[in-house]
């Protein structure tokens, strides 16, 4: 299925693209458009005007909302939603203002990837192999905690 997004994706559209890639189509492509230009016939739209996948503002990320329409239960999934939505909305995009120390290295290497790929869909691509890893380490130590 085609998924279309704006063009730049920053931390927020990084993750929520990786859990669609993840948890809700593994054979997802992406598209990135102007906020004004018209969605291609049959593809999903998210954080566009209009669409129904899309933050709400002060309150939910994308990633948020996209948790709760699939119903993702993944505890590793909903770990990561916790770190965007603390950077996105509880720290109002201010790095310094974040509660968890894995938000700010997450954002960090996010937003360093937006910066230094020579497109969106090398931002997202390097993205998900960002976030594959980072959910395996993550995972590891979740575990080690339950102990």
């Amino acid at each position: 299925m085609l998924w279309v997004t704006r063009k730049n994706p920053h931390v927020d559209r990084c993750a929520s693209s990786w859990l669609i890639k993840v948890f809700i189509d593994k054979d997802a492509a992406f598209e990135f458009i102007e906020r004004e230009d018209l969605v291609p016939e049959g593809a999903i739209p998210f954080t566009l005007p209009g669409a129904e996948i899309k933050p709400i503002e002060g309150k939910r990320t994308t990633f948020d909302v996209l948790l709760e329409k699939y119903d993702i239960k993944d505890p590793i999934a909903i770990k990561i939603g916790q770190f965007i939505h603390d950077f996105e909305i509880d720290a109002n995009e201010q790095p310094f203002e974040v509660k968890f120390p894995e938000t700010l290295g997450l954002v960090y290497v996010l937003k360093g990837l937006e910066k230094a790929s020579k497109s969106d869909k090398e931002t997202i691509e390097e993205a998900h192999l960002v976030l594959d890893a980072f959910s395996v380490s993550l995972g590891e130590h979740m575990k080690k905690r339950e102990k």
